[in-house]
């Protein structure tokens, strides 16, 4: 999920910032914790329960934009702050479901060029999950490979 999933975010995150902020930096200058601290200065999209919220306090039906800029600072830390190098699968679901929400939710604010959720859904596309690694390599191992070699 990682690296390409936050870039998703960050764009979403900065193309709502750039509305309201005409001369922000490139968006390469800015990854997530710059954004979120310009909204946070910005005091215009204010989550429901207040800024630097936990997981815990934000409702499934909590769903103004401040909500969701509070749920892409968690993921992010969740990600980069994480000891595992993985998520569990349920984890992953639970983030991948949430992440769906909140960019159509950003596809219908921001109205970008190409959607957030394309973007999301071409990567899902893309993921190969552990169990389906370790399904291959089985696979693999139980193959009778032999080599024919030609002389002339």
């Amino acid at each position: 999920m990682g690296i390409i999933v936050l870039n998703i975010l960050a764009d979403a995150s900065y193309d709502l910032l750039k509305q309201d902020i005409p001369n922000l930096r490139p968006r390469s200058d800015c990854d997530i914790t710059y954004l979120y601290q310009e909204h946070r200065k910005l005091r215009k999209h204010a989550p429901t329960n207040g800024w630097g919220g936990e997981w815990q306090k934000i409702q499934v039906t909590n769903i103004a934009i401040g909500d969701d800029i509070e749920r892409i600072r968690l993921t992010r830390n969740e990600l980069q702050h994480s000891r595992a190098a993985e998520l569990g699968d349920t984890r992953f679901n639970e983030l991948w479901n949430i992440l769906s929400d909140l960019l159509k939710r950003f596809d219908q604010h921001n109205k970008p060029a190409r959607l957030y959720t394309d973007h999301l859904n071409e990567i899902a596309a893309k993921t190969i999950f552990a169990h389906e690694v370790q399904s291959i390599e089985n696979e693999i191992l139980g193959m009778d490979i032999s080599v024919e070699i030609e002389t002339k």
